[in-house]
């Protein structure tokens, strides 16, 4: 009963993060929608992809990646002891050294954009202009940089607290203020790219801004300091350093995969990013939700030496991100086409465009559920204190990558980049999974394993159906409402025939996952977000 418990709150905790992402991913859709329209795969559309790249993966690297694996733990130490005037202390000193360095970091980004532009979209030059346009973008994009970082900081305290609503709803307002500027800013701009960056900006100011309120409900009051030595903030620089590539070995690789795809022709990079997007949409829904509620529980069974806890929440994790990841993957694959069309092809966004980035979604779905099942085993390791291990296998991943990708493109084109970041990530998860018992001890891979291959087993059944009705919704030439609605019926029609196989296939497990997720939703006395 008390596993039960665990696991049900552990559900709770990622319901809490899921909902709000659902609505952040739908609007994120609205302002992927807007992008398209307004700048499709066209050379504007590249520059901007590029100079939002840039701040993005630094603060993927050193804000919601490094410094929240390193943070969380430490913070996470110091509350379990009890002394809440030394964790708030530590809590305001860390906040005021991040915002000093991140400030530092914005300020030589703005200075030193050419050359980083130079480095991430080499490509680019051979075009008149949109050398120019990226280094513009990118100096009005980097403040961005500062405010989120400080927001992803704000993010890991609350979520120490196990307060995952609020954060989790931040990336609302960003996504609503890009939509603002594009809708009030874009149609009348000769430049509309450049409104598209001051949303951008104004979303990040929100971010940090909306959690404010809830850290000073918890106890921190910002009381202004500064201290490079303090002992906890020390530990956790020790540990970002390795952590930068640790921590974010997926988007380092996907920064090196536009970097490669700005040499290839016309809207390669913006077809990468269209697609991810919808990637990003089906793992955000579970996957980046229940990764965020893991890490704080991690890091109290890390403080209490309570590995086989650990251990047992983490093949729970994997056995249910396998049941949700692989039907997506299959469905990705089946439907690619459709879906990037129904979503994106209107505007400047055109038949060539859902080519492109259709081709980049079916290759990046099957990666899906090896990118999710690398978000389940990267906490174990943060909550641990290990940033090394992560590290040594994120170069090899990278060198993979790097390899597979010139040796895939020449074929596939840009598609070839996205084949060969998901096989990456194949690499990445064997590699993290074998080193991560060896620290923690062997984990029920039976288990693991029957799970995976009884939800594969019935997705290919779903995919096999799918494929079989894909002729009658894939038509490029219906009207939008037909095709938007033989798209929806498509993919009611693939769960319903996944939930099915399932349990045909294995009615016991069902059961069982069914189970769980009823006892986690019976209504019980909390108060999330206040």
């Amino acid at each position: 009963m008390e596993r039960d418990d665990q696991r049900s709150r552990l559900l709770r905790s990622t319901a809490s993060v899921a909902l709000p992402t659902l609505v952040s991913r739908l609007l994120g859709y609205v302002r992927d929608l807007l992008q398209a329209y307004f700048l499709g795969t066209g050379h504007s559309a590249d520059a901007f992809t590029i100079a939002f790249t840039i701040p993005n993966l630094f603060r993927r690297l050193t804000g919601e990646g490094a410094m929240t694996a390193a943070f969380v733990p430490t913070f996470t130490e110091i509350k379990g002891k009890g002394d809440r005037k030394e964790l708030w202390k530590f809590g305001n000193v860390f906040f005021y050294d991040l915002a000093l360095v991140m400030g530092l970091a914005t300020i030589l980004g703005i200075v030193f954009a050419p050359g980083l532009v130079k480095v991430i979209a080499y490509g680019f030059k051979a075009t008149e202009g949109k050398w120019a346009q990226t280094i513009a973008m990118t100096r009005i994009m980097f403040p961005y940089l500062f405010f989120i970082s400080l927001a992803a900081l704000a993010s890991a305290i609350l979520n120490s607290f196990r307060r995952f609503f609020i954060p989790a709803s931040t990336p609302i307002l960003f996504n609503l203020a890009v939509i603002a500027a594009a809708a009030c800013l874009a149609r009348g701009s000769r430049a509309p790219a450049r409104v598209f960056c001051l949303g951008v900006l104004a979303g990040g100011v929100l971010q940090l801004l909306v959690q404010v309120p809830f850290l000073r409900k918890e106890g921190m009051r910002f009381t202004f300091g500064l201290s490079f030595r303090h002992p906890a903030v020390r530990r956790v620089a020790a540990l970002m350093v390795p952590g930068v590539l640790g921590a974010g070995v997926y988007q380092v690789n996907f920064a090196l995969s536009r970097m490669i795809a700005s040499g290839l022709g016309r809207g390669s990079t913006a077809a990468l990013y269209y697609s991810s997007r919808i990637e990003e949409l089906t793992m955000g829904l579970f996957s980046i939700a229940l990764a965020a509620a893991l890490l704080p529980v991690f890091s109290e069974h890390a403080a209490a030496l309570d590995m086989p806890e650990m251990k047992r929440t983490l093949g729970f994790s994997l056995r249910l991100t396998s049941f949700v990841t692989l039907p997506a993957a299959a469905g990705l694959v089946v439907l690619s086409r459709p879906i990037i069309r129904v979503l994106f092809e209107r505007g400047k966004f055109d038949s060539e465009s859902t080519s492109l980035s259709a081709a980049c979604l079916l290759f990046f779905a099957l990666g899906l559920p090896f990118v999710s099942g690398v978000k389940m085993l990267a906490p174990a390791f943060f909550s641990l204190k290990d940033m090394r291990s992560p590290v040594i296998v994120g170069v090899a991943v990278m060198a993979v990558n790097v390899g597979l990708s010139f040796a895939l493109m020449g074929r596939l084109r840009v598609g070839g980049l996205a084949l060969a970041l998901s096989l990456s990530q194949v690499v990445n998860f064997g590699a993290l999974f074998a080193w991560l018992e060896k620290k923690i001890g062997p984990m029920d891979r039976r288990a693991v394993a029957a799970t995976a291959g009884k939800a594969l087993a019935a997705s290919a059944l779903m995919a096999a159906a799918l494929l079989f009705f894909r002729p009658v919704i894939d038509v490029a030439t219906a009207p939008f409402a037909r095709q938007a609605a033989g798209l929806a019926a498509a993919i009611a029609l693939g769960i319903g025939l996944y939930i099915l196989s399932l349990w045909l296939i294995s009615p016991k497990e069902a059961k069982s996952l069914v189970g769980t997720v009823l006892h986690a939703a019976r209504p019980r006395a909390r108060k999330e977000a206040g």
